[in-house]
């Protein structure tokens, strides 16, 4: 029994380790585009990473013209 909760509290430990490097990136990423006076993009809601990426570059490449 005692492995069992040690297995748990290690997985526990590491999504909670997981969350909190996601949310710093996210902290980070905003306060980059923010400082640069840019849309943070939001590739967390499309779930097509390829597509969106494609998409942001050419948004990308349009506004440099």
């Amino acid at each position: 029994m005692n492995g069992d909760w040690e297995y748990q509290m290690e997985v526990l430990t590491k999504r909670k380790k997981i969350i909190e490097i996601s949310e710093t990136i996210d902290k980070v990423l905003y306060e980059w585009y923010s400082e640069r006076g840019r849309e943070v993009p939001n590739w967390k809601r499309n779930t097509n990473h390829e597509q969106w990426w494609i998409n942001y570059l050419n948004e990308l490449k349009d506004n440099e013209i």
